[in-house]
């Protein structure tokens, strides 16, 4: 009993178009006739176009199988390459920490020699409070000379804004 291509793919679970890639022009010759502008597989078409599909079948199947392997084994090597990565990475952190550290520590060390620095001068200015005392009562200095004191000369500015004598 022969069918149409629409009739195989409802059968097959195929479309038509699935099944027409297998309706090659020698497969024509030998398993099709038209009727009413319809092409007409024969059952012995039919046997053949299932042994195809089944061949492929079994064909993807070794393939996926085999696919399956290789992806298996690329998906290892990739983990082997992150797995040296990330030690890589554990290593560079360590690294960083330690100088990290260090960098703290010289911190540390580089603030308190500052306050050591500091103590002596904020010591001697303690101590300095009462000497400012002894200081005023020293005798005065040397008195300041008079405005028009021949050993001091005028400012510029005294002499060009000054009123005139």
């Amino acid at each position: 009993m022969s069918k149409t291509i629409k009739e195989l793919a409802e059968e097959l679970s195929l479309s038509k178009s699935g099944i027409r890639k297998y309706l090659t022009a020698s497969f024509r010759v030998r398993y099709t006739h038209e009727s009413a502008h319809r092409i007409l597989i024969d059952d012995a078409g039919i046997k053949v176009i299932k042994e195809m599909i089944a061949y492929k079948g079994v064909h993807s199947e070794r393939t996926q199988k085999v696919h399956g392997v290789h992806t298996e084994q690329a998906s290892a090597q990739s983990n082997s390459v992150l797995v040296e990565q990330l030690r890589a990475k554990d290593k560079q952190i360590e690294h960083l920490q330690k100088l990290l550290d260090q960098s703290q520590q010289l911190q540390l060390m580089a603030e308190n020699k500052l306050k050591r620095l500091e103590m002596p001068q904020n010591g001697p200015e303690r101590s300095s409070e009462p000497g400012d005392d002894q200081i005023h009562d020293r005798a005065p200095e040397a008195p300041q000379a008079t405005k028009n004191s021949p050993e001091q000369p005028v400012p510029f500015w005294q002499r060009l804004f000054s009123p005139r004598k």
